[in-house]
């Protein structure tokens, strides 16, 4: 796994083996559309596996990320990434259960700019995502949800304070960027 773009650009970032990260093209498409609205951001990467999306924002200039997940695997290999990559008090790592994480950024009034929810596939865990953030609402006013999920995967496509404003096929992944 590689960064795509911005000041990390091409630097090799540690995967954990059992997760199943984001296709390189289909980051880079997501990262393509988001141009323009990444620079100064606050970034929450929910269900974070490697961290490779709240990376590529901060390389491509977010001020912030916060990486959340439930596995030690995978919290150890985002802090190799960030420290390997000099990331320093911008990024925070959270070893948590998202929904959990979500409830208590909630509590302790934190919101982010940009969301990335990239859960397994298969579970629902998209939608369960979506719907924990509409009724904790920590996105910003101005802030965007993107969701990586399974084509299959039933989503939701309006409602919950959320509208859909952007949603591409990639092979079996399907990006949908939802806005407030």
């Amino acid at each position: 796994m590689k960064v795509v773009g911005g000041k990390f650009r091409g630097r090799n970032l540690i995967v954990p083996s059992d997760i199943r990260p984001a296709a390189l093209r289909v980051k880079k498409a997501c990262f393509d559309i988001l141009k323009g609205e990444i620079e100064g951001k606050k970034v929450l990467d929910l269900f974070a596996g490697s961290g490779s999306l709240g990376i590529e924002a901060f390389s491509r200039g977010a001020s912030e990320a916060a990486f959340v997940d439930s596995s030690r695997n995978s919290i150890n290999a985002i802090e190799k990434n960030v420290f390997t990559l000099s990331m320093g008090p911008c990024a925070k790592t959270c070893l948590k259960d998202s929904f959990s994480a979500i409830k208590d950024f909630f509590t302790y009034k934190k919101s982010f700019d940009l969301i990335f929810l990239d859960p397994p596939y298969y579970q629902g865990m998209a939608r369960k995502a979506l719907q924990a953030l509409s009724e904790y609402d920590i996105l910003s006013s101005h802030g965007y949800i993107i969701v990586f999920c399974y084509w299959k995967d039933d989503i939701i496509g309006e409602g919950g304070g959320f509208s859909l404003i952007v949603e591409r096929k990639y092979g079996q992944t399907i990006v949908l960027i939802y806005r407030k």
